[in-house]
């Protein structure tokens, strides 16, 4: 087997410090942050880059905001179509219509209906022009090589056969990250398996064009006249492209895919006589899977690599999404500033617990869907039909609760004070704010560094030097031409809040001294700390907990 050389492209001896294999969203987002951090970069992908069908096309404000931090989000915006408003319809009746963002106090929309094929395009583009990526597609990798110690860490250089244009060829990298979808080779090759469940639902989903169209909202039918006892979801795409996906039964075929008429026939009945193309069209069933564990040594998995999930509520590429983002900035601490490998291990919780609650959304969302029996049915039959006249009803409706990040939970000394705003405790997602007067976003101010956010003269110029000593970013906010977000922060004279890289609360305090923030860093990076116990499930969580124990008993 030869060695890999320049004129293959991987560089001298082809040695890097990360391989990524499987060039989608995830791994694509991963590679761009990894290269800004400075870290040598192979991305390998044993297909080409091409137009094939919408797949994933919702993308939600979490991603957008990893995508603005990566500087690749402009040409989205500007592709995207824009959307905040659902509707909900049963039978011939609209029973509720949710809006999304209904402050606006956020740099982008709740959520972007853009084709997958797209943000592939805009992020390899955006990752052509980095000098630390290098991207070869056609490049499939069959051999994995991952030396260890006696008491299995990791020993060198992991090694990966791959099979290129060229002929077979090796490579070798410190750390290896699977972002190679559900399918995943590398996960093959380690011999691990997801556990989770899958479903006998079959769905029929597909793009088809329409320049007549309707507004950019999405619409969600629940046994609709046009078909009886199924549930249909709408959305608009870019390019006149609109989507329809059809619940079918578990024993629909997969040769109706290729069923025109039929597609046709089903598309008529939500569109009328509007003329229209069908672009593309799939059948498919889903499961909800992952992995015990995403870090195995050198070896890292993310996306559907690590973890499988229906598409009720937009999680898959958004959670892949934020599994990159939440990886690169430890990659780079482990790598390059020579962080202990225990800050890997964060990420391994972290994302667990994300793939955790995403399985429980996503199985909530199933359920109330396509109940798995007539007496399941019933319950939510009654539900829908109550939703028309009382709100309590429609807080009870799950036709696929959207995606956001996830809660991941507080570590010992991460906070102090009273707080009434629970959605900003620490575990949680920062939430972006305009302030100075609507001029400045928050977001735009976080970088990859750990941030105090605070007031402006709140800090002493002893807590600026000990913060200065770690590379902790300041934030300080005037009081007098921000109220909304002194507002939404509760911030007050000796207040602050601390955020890490991948924008997520670690500490706030009501009382801060610089040595609060020193103490949690180390207490982070060194993976220790973590208070034991499940995160606490929001209102809506808990309601849709109960729904699904009532439609599935």
């Amino acid at each position: 087997m030869m060695p890999v050389s320049r004129k293959d492209g991987f560089g001298t001896a082809g040695v890097y410090e990360v391989a990524i294999v499987g060039a989608g969203p995830v791994g694509l987002t991963l590679a761009i942050a990894l290269a800004q951090f400075g870290v040598s970069v192979a991305l390998l992908d044993e297909g080409n880059l091409k137009k094939e069908g919408s797949r994933a096309i919702c993308f939600s404000k979490r991603s957008l905001e990893i995508f603005g931090r990566l500087g690749v989000v402009e040409p989205m915006l500007e592709k995207g179509v824009e959307w905040n408003v659902g509707r909900i319809y049963y039978k011939d009746k609209e029973i509720d219509c949710f809006t999304l963002s209904p402050e606006r106090y956020s740099k982008y929309p709740a959520f972007i209906n853009l084709q997958q094929y797209y943000v592939e395009k805009f992020l390899e583009e955006a990752a052509g022009k980095e000098r630390n990526v290098e991207i070869r597609r056609m490049h499939k990798v069959f051999g994995l090589e991952m030396p260890v110690l006696g008491d299995g860490q990791p020993a060198g250089h992991v090694k990966l056969n791959v099979l290129s244009p060229n002929g077979e060829c090796e490579l070798k990298a410190k750390f290896v990250i699977a972002c190679d979808g559900s399918k995943s080779t590398i996960r093959q090759l380690m011999g691990l398996e997801m556990r989770g469940e899958r479903f006998e639902e079959r769905f029929l989903i597909t793009d088809f064009i329409m320049a007549d169209g309707f507004p950019p909202e999405r619409r969600f039918w629940f046994d609709p006249p046009f078909a009886p006892g199924q549930s249909v979801l709408m959305h608009k795409q870019p390019d006149d492209c609109w989507r329809l996906d059809f619940k079918l039964g578990k024993s629909a075929d997969n040769t109706l895919a290729n069923d025109h008429a039929f597609i046709r026939e089903k598309i008529k009945n939500v569109v009328g006589d509007r003329p229209f193309e069908i672009a593309w069209a799939s059948i498919y069933s889903f499961s909800n899977k992952m992995l015990e564990k995403f870090v195995h040594g050198a070896v890292i998995f993310a996306g559907d690599a690590a973890h499988v999930l229906s598409p009720f509520g937009a999680r898959g590429a958004n959670s892949g999404i934020e599994d990159a983002d939440n990886l690169a900035w430890k990659l780079a601490q482990v790598i390059k500033s020579g962080a202990p490998a225990s800050l890997l291990q964060t990420y391994d919780r972290e994302r667990t617990i994300a793939a955790r609650q995403n399985i429980t959304f996503t199985n909530h969302s199933a359920a109330f869907i396509a109940p798995p029996s007539a007496g399941g049915l019933n319950i939510r039959n009654q539900i829908l039909e109550k939703a028309a006249t009382e709100a309590s009803a429609k807080k009870q409706i799950n036709c696929g609760r959207l995606s956001t990040p996830a809660v991941y939970g507080k570590i010992h000394g991460s906070e102090n004070g009273d707080w009434q705003n629970t959605a900003l405790q620490p575990g949680n997602a920062v939430k972006d704010c305009f302030f100075n007067s609507g001029r400045d976003y928050l977001i735009d101010h976080l970088d990859n560094h750990f941030t105090i956010i605070c007031l402006r003269g709140s800090l002493t110029q002893n807590d600026k030097d000990a913060l200065a000593a770690l590379d902790v970013k300041i934030v300080e906010i005037d009081g007098e031409t921000s109220p909304v977000f002194l507002d939404l922060y509760e911030l007050s004279q000796f207040a602050a809040y601390l955020v890490t890289p991948d924008l997520y609360v670690l500490g706030r305090w009501k009382n801060f001294a610089a040595l609060d923030a020193v103490t949690l860093i180390g207490r982070y990076i060194s993976g220790e700390g973590f208070l034991p116990g499940d995160v606490p499930q929001s209102e809506q969580g808990l309601i849709d907990e109960e729904m699904f124990r009532r439609i599935t008993s």
